[in-house]
This record gives C-alpha cells, sequence and structure tokens, in this order.
C-alpha cells in the first residue's frame, strides 16, 4: 500500500516549504485490503480531503476577504486583539510577506489541493468492485477530488496570483506559475466537472446538502471564475459567466430555488435549503464551525443569548457607520449598518423565538431582554463596563475616557486602535439557539455558494452588458424577501443601478460570507476607495505577497508578487491587471 498518512502531511509541506518537525508515519507495509477493507473505509479516506477544504474557510482567509475590506473591522480593545498588530496592518493595507495569516492561509489552500491530489493517487489503484462498489463510483470520487484541487486553486488565485500548480502527486517542489497558466488549469478541471460525460451527481430540489461537489456546486465555481477573471487574467469572460449562471437557473446543473424568506439559507435546518448550493456541515461536538461565534461576539454574549458552552473573544464587529459624536460617516463604500433600510427585517436585533425559529441579524443596543419564561437576561461588560450591561453602538471611540483623557465626546480619536468592548454593530448570519435548544448550538451549516450569488452574478453581468433594466430584475428577485410583504421600500431600477449601487447591494445580501475584497476588485474599488479608517491603497495590494517563510524553505525558485521586493514576477505574470472603472 502507498503510504497514504506520509503523502499527505509531506504534500503539503512541499506545496509550502514551509513546515518543520513534521511527524512521518509510515503504512508501506500495510497491505491494500488490510487498510482499505469496507467500502465505508473508502468513504471515510474520500472525506479527508474535504476537512481540508473546510480549512479553507476559517477565520484567516475570512479576514484577507472581509477586514481587508469596508464591511468589517477587528478593533484593538484595551490589549486586547493588540496581536502585534496583524489586524491594523490588514485594515490599512500595510501587511508585509512575514504577516503570520497570510502564511496560515497560503498552507490552507495548499493543504487542501496536497491532499485531494494525494488521495486521487491512492483511490486511481483501488479496485472498486471488490469493495462493492462501482467503477462509476470510483470515477465520482476522483472528480470530485478534482474538483476540490480546482477550488483550492481558485481561492489561491484569488489571494496570491500565480501559483505553484500541480497536476499529480509529487514530492518534487515546482516554481510558480503564471496567473494565465493557473486560470487555465483551474477552468480546464471544472469544464471536465460539467462534462456532459461528467460522472458528478445532480442535486434534486429538497434533496440534503452533505458537502460532497455535485455538478451545480462545480457550475457555479467555474461561473464565479469567469466572473472574476478580468481581475484575474485581465480579460473579460462575463459572457461565459451569464451563460452558465442562466443554465444553472434553468435547472440545467442540479435544481435549486430561492428561499422565500431572508433567513431560509442560514437557519438550523439549512442542509434542506433549496437555494444553498454548497455547504460545510456542521453540528455541535461533531466537526463544528465555531471560529465566526468566537470571533465575533462579545465575551459574554452567551448570558444574553441564554445559551451554555459556547465561548467568544469579542473580535470583529462591523465598520461604524457614525462618528464617535454621532454624525454619519459619508463615505461611497462602507458603512454597513447605515445601509440596511428601516424596514429591513434583517435589521431587526437578533432573538432566538424557540423551536428552531429566530428573527434579526444582528446585535446591537442595550442587550438584555425578558425570555420567553420571565427570566431577565443580558450581556455585561469584562473590560471598561464591567458589571454594566453592554450597549453595542455603531461607532468606534473610548467613550470611557471621556472626562478624563477627552474633554468631550467631540474629541475622541476613532481608528482601529480605539475600539472598546461596547465597539460596533454584531453579526449574527448563522443563528444561535438558548437553553432550550442546546443541541442546536454550531448547527447551522457554513453556507459556502447560493443560489442568490448566481442571481446578483447574472444581474451585474447583464448591467456590464447594457442590461439595467434585467439586472435590477434579478436583484429585486431576491431583495423583497428582505421586507414584510415582499413590499420593497427602496428597490433597484435602471436609473438607480450604479455602481456604488451595486456594490451596495452585495454588501446588503452577502455580508460577512467572506468575498467583499474580491467583488471590490471587480469594481476598481478595493485600493482606490475610502472607508473608514483608511485611505486608498498602492496598487500592488491587489494580490497578497507570498509568504516569506515559504520562499526561504522552498528548493525552488519561488518568485515574489510585484511590489513586495526580492525576485518579483511580472505584473502579468503573478496577474495584477488595472480593472477598467464601470460605472
Amino acid at each position: 500500500m502507498k503510504n497514504i498518512l506520509k503523502l499527505y502531511i509531506l504534500g503539503a509541506a512541499v506545496f509550502f516549504a514551509g513546515c518543520t518537525n513534521l511527524d512521518e508515519i509510515y503504512y508501506s507495509e500495510i497491505a491494500q485490503n488490510t487498510y482499505f477493507s469496507t467500502k465505508e473505509n473508502i468513504y471515510a479516506a474520500l472525506a479527508r480531503p474535504y476537512t481540508k477544504w473546510r480549512g479553507t474557510h476559517e477565520f484567516a482567509p475570512w479576514m484577507m476577504q472581509e477586514i481587508v475590506a469596508d464591511e468589517f473591522c477587528v478593533t484593538q480593545k484595551g490589549a486586547d486583539y493588540e496581536s502585534g498588530g496583524v489586524y491594523r496592518q490588514f485594515h490599512w493595507h500595510t501587511w508585509t510577506p512575514e504577516h503570520s495569516n497570510i502564511y496560515a492561509t497560503y498552507f490552507q489552500m495548499g493543504e487542501g489541493i496536497s491532499y485531494a491530489l494525494a488521495m486521487i493517487d491512492e483511490l486511481s489503484d483501488l479496485d472498486y468492485p471488490s469493495f462493492g462498489l462501482t467503477e462509476q463510483d470510483k470515477a465520482d470520487h476522483i472528480l470530485q477530488l478534482k474538483m476540490l484541487v480546482g477550488y483550492s486553486y481558485m481561492r489561491a488565485l484569488d489571494f496570491f496570483g500565480g501559483m505553484p500548480l500541480y497536476k499529480e502527486y509529487t514530492l518534487d517542489e515546482v516554481p510558480r506559475s503564471t496567473a494565465r497558466e493557473t486560470f487555465d488549469y483551474i477552468e480546464s478541471l471544472f469544464l471536465e466537472g460539467i462534462a456532459p460525460e461528467s460522472s458528478l451527481k445532480k442535486k434534486t430540489l429538497g434533496e440534503r446538502e452533505e458537502g460532497w461537489v455535485n455538478q451545480g456546486i462545480v457550475a457555479t465555481c467555474l461561473a464565479r471564475l469567469y466572473f472574476n477573471a478580468q481581475v484575474y487574467i485581465g480579460e473579460s469572460r462575463f459572457d461565459e459567466c451569464a451563460q452558465l449562471c442562466q443554465d444553472i437557473l434553468d435547472g440545467k446543473y442540479g435544481e435549486y430555488e430561492l428561499e422565500t424568506a431572508w433567513n431560509g439559507p442560514f437557519g438550523f435546518d439549512n442542509d434542506y435549503s433549496t437555494e444553498v448550493i454548497w455547504s460545510c456541515a456542521s453540528q455541535y461536538a461533531m466537526n463544528q464551525i465555531s471560529w465566526d461565534y468566537e470571533r465575533f461576539n462579545h465575551y459574554n454574549a452567551k448570558d444574553y443569548y441564554d445559551v451554555e458552552g459556547m465561548g467568544s473573544t469579542n473580535g470583529a464587529h462591523l465598520q461604524p457607520s457614525l462618528a464617535p459624536d454621532g454624525t454619519p460617516y459619508s463615505f461611497n463604500i462602507g458603512t454597513p449598518f447605515a445601509r440596511f433600510n428601516e424596514n429591513d427585517l434583517r435589521k431587526k436585533g437578533y432573538v432566538y423565538l424557540g423551536n428552531k425559529q429566530y428573527e434579526g441579524m444582528f446585535l446591537y443596543g442595550r442587550q438584555e431582554r425578558v425570555t420567553s419564561d420571565g427570566r431577565t437576561v443580558s450581556c455585561k461588560g469584562a473590560r471598561e463596563y464591567t458589571g454594566e450591561v453592554i450597549t453595542f453602538v455603531d461607532q468606534v471611540a473610548q467613550f470611557k475616557k471621556v472626562g478624563t483623557e477627552y474633554a468631550s465626546v467631540s474629541e475622541l480619536p476613532s481608528n482601529i486602535t480605539t475600539g472598546e468592548e461596547n465597539s460596533g454593530v454584531r453579526l449574527v448570519k448563522r443563528p444561535v439557539p438558548d437553553r432550550t435548544g442546546l443541541d442546536l448550538r454550531y448547527n447551522p451549516d457554513y453556507v459556502i455558494i447560493r443560489l442568490a450569488e448566481v442571481y446578483y452574478m447574472l444581474a451585474e453581468c447583464k448591467y456590464r452588458d447594457g442590461d439595467k433594466d434585467g439586472a435590477a430584475d434579478l436583484i429585486n428577485e431576491v431583495r423583497k424577501r428582505n421586507f414584510e410583504g415582499n413590499a420593497d421600500p427602496a428597490p433597484c431600477t435602471e436609473a438607480n443601478l450604479d455602481k456604488y449601487r451595486f456594490l451596495e447591494e452585495w454588501m446588503l445580501e452577502f455580508l460577512g460570507e467572506g468575498r467583499r475584497r474580491t467583488d471590490l476588485r471587480r469594481w476598481n474599488a478595493y485600493t482606490t476607495e475610502r472607508w473608514w479608517n483608511h485611505e486608498p491603497s498602492d496598487h500592488y495590494r491587489e494580490l497578497f505577497p507570498i509568504p516569506q517563510r515559504s520562499i526561504s524553505a522552498s528548493n525552488v525558485e519561488l518568485k515574489q508578487n510585484p511590489g513586495y521586493g526580492g525576485n518579483e514576477m511580472t505584473a502579468a505574470e503573478a496577474g495584477l491587471f488595472n480593472v477598467p472603472d464601470i460605472e
């Protein structure tokens, strides 16, 4: 039998050329029919690369989409979240190739690729019929793994540009390929996944989403690739994206429907959502995804939720809409909470209503409420506001210093280093139960792709093609569910739909879903616009650097991205292009 665990461990190390002190576990003396004795063993092995795919949606890659952009921030709150400056470097676009979270993300992407390639190598030699499986099953499993390779490469292309391309498992290092070569390889994998002869399944309406790759997932990933091609390779592929989106809506690659309620894709039973195309399964104490709760919520949020066994560190929150004195900011983008219409059902304060029902998507204002059984529960401070009920404000400032260090609120500075424990509105996109539903903790699956994205991609393609009316109709089809009786008070129209309204719509619908930087880049707004405590940055910041740790440990020449020093790729090789402004 092949040395599968050694392959896995060394594979990630080779890709990143940065791991040390790796434990090597040898299984070369174990016969194939000993390690794979049942078909259940095969499915367990197939699931292993999916665990690494899950890792590509952790906090570090999320930050590299969200806190580098105009929606979220991780403010320093006293000594909390100072962390050597890594969060303010993201916010100010001053990171270096030594940034720990950039390395973590680079590692996670490559680990996902190497595990999938190693398993392809392993399963290719198995005699599936001897395990009660078919050759069709084998083809399906191998194709699923190829799609995981393509997906991780697409994420890596988005973050870093051209990548070292591995098309089969090997312990030999390779240098970086160009962005175009990386794009072409990803495209070829996805095209194979939706080809007429593809062995991948098509989802039926209402079928449970369990994370396994199917044709609908691949088609949407390919649409994403084409959607952002102008950013990745300097070439418009919007027409191909539009055709794929229309095919997805027409059911060519599986059956999906928009949910009629805004929270349908995110609820406790969202594995049966008709809108969810791909998600990471999550269940309490069983592969739970908990980083979002941990990072978004106050230290004592569990007391307000009235739940047990959920810890949090008071990190990320929405960027403020208001200055310390209450004056609204007037940036073209950013200020997310203020952009939600007051009648938007999502803008209600989050409350769990029982029996898996809830309302609202945010925590803001005074964090105290009366439970269904008449108890008063609250979130109380643990730092500046120790013992006081916390009131979350849509501002960032050290209000407790008024009267001591500052004479008035108007003198308070507002920046990434002046947070307090009550700073910022908190997002609750994955609902939290109370003590009556403890088995539901972390139960909502973590959504990766949903049908609303297909509507918005097609809308933007139509807009860029001059069909503003058609674009508005598609956005409004999604927007209307956010209002009582579908009565949208401010729908998109041909007259009001422009660059900034489009960016606002992407923000409102996909807030916190780990995509904002990419959307800003597509509209030439990522390094050119201002938002709270952030000025426009140099164009080379469109791409993150290859981690210095990986370059230093590599046995081959691993070139750096433009602007970061050392032996650099050219802009075109790396995938650094000027995107035209579209109004």
